[in-house]
């Protein structure tokens, strides 16, 4: 019977992580269904969601600690649920992006807004970069939010607004058609 598991291993970047990982996986018969991976500072960092058989993930598992070594990664395997398997609550997907000048609590304070509507965040990238022509520091934020059917979009979006006037940012907040 198939199982899944989540590998996250972070390391320092080079060339050949991604094949290496996807060794490890694929000579113990195991599947990659999803994954998220990004070079952070100098260090290269996936997550991956996996499939496979009983036999070939304790097999897996008994080799981690040698890839981790060989591989110069530090690496940990999580159990987890089919993707079909998962149920969420009735929910509708908005994309939210937001630019502002750099100033620490930005995230936490959008968070937090949205942690009050009970909003659940599925992805989030966020990047620092200089602004073209001041040369000042701009942060900017892509989510993927989920909002509860029973929450009102207008309820949530006023309160983003709200926040947006009083640490002066620019928000776009937008169902998304899957």
């Amino acid at each position: 019977m198939k199982e899944y598991r989540i590998l996250s291993a972070t390391g320092a970047d080079r060339p050949g992580i991604v094949h290496d990982v996807g060794e490890l996986l694929f000579s113990h018969d195991c599947n990659i269904e999803d994954s998220r991976m990004a070079v952070l500072g100098d260090q290269f960092t996936l997550m991956t969601l996996f499939s496979g058989e009983a036999e070939g993930l304790a097999g897996l598992e008994k080799e981690l600690s040698d890839f981790q070594e060989r591989a110069k990664l530090s690496a940990l395997l999580t159990k987890a649920v089919a993707p079909h398997e998962y149920k969420r609550a009735p929910s509708l997907p908005v994309r939210l992006e937001v630019v502002a000048m750099d100033a620490p609590g930005i995230l936490v304070q959008l968070a937090n807004v949205l942690h009050s509507y009970r909003v659940n965040i599925e992805t989030l990238d966020s990047h620092i970069s200089p602004a073209p022509t001041s040369g000042s520091t701009v942060f900017s934020i892509k989510m993927k939010v989920t909002v509860p059917q029973d929450v009102s979009l207008n309820e949530v979006k006023g309160a983003l607004n709200k926040l947006a006037g009083q640490i002066n940012l620019d928000i776009l907040f937008q169902p998304v058609h899957e």
